[in-house]
């Protein structure tokens, strides 16, 4: 996977989590592991006029729309389908993983994420997670941190 050999060769420790279902929503996630909603980072894909936009946030937060469009210089934007998800980013939904090869994708991260010390994440396969600190995650975020939650 590549989210697992990228994080290898960035020397990022991790824990690789197994889980027994294939989730679709963060709150899948929270039920299948035990973790706390607020630890699973949503992956949410939008797409707008100009190119895709890629935001991460904790799982019990909302995407304030009006923030992205301002931040993104896009409008109209939106919630991308889930045929949309799968080619713009080679991951099926429940699985996305922050860290998108694609250089034409705008990735902006909440930065309310880096308060929380474990933090979950995708991992390109959706019944594999990513455990990791958020300190080791903003070590080698390629995006942009910025607030854009409700």
């Amino acid at each position: 996977m590549k989210t697992i050999e990228y994080l290898r060769d960035n020397r990022i420790k991790f824990k690789i989590l197994h889980l027994k279902e294939v989730p679709k929503t963060a709150q899948d996630v929270e039920r299948i592991y035990g973790c706390s909603l607020h630890q699973v980072l949503k992956t949410i894909v939008f797409v707008g006029e100009k190119a895709p936009v890629i935001v991460v946030l904790p799982g019990d937060k909302k995407v304030n729309i009006n923030k992205l469009k301002e931040i993104t210089k896009q409008d109209p934007i939106k919630v991308a389908k889930p045929e949309e998800v799968v080619g713009i980013t080679g991951f099926s939904i429940g699985g996305v993983s922050p860290f998108v090869q694609n250089l034409d994708i705008k990735k902006i991260i909440d930065a309310s994420v880096f308060k929380i010390k474990v933090v979950n994440i995708g991992s390109g396969k959706a019944d594999v997670g990513i455990e990791l600190s958020s300190i080791d995650l903003k070590k080698i975020w390629d995006g942009e941190i910025a607030d854009i939650i409700e």
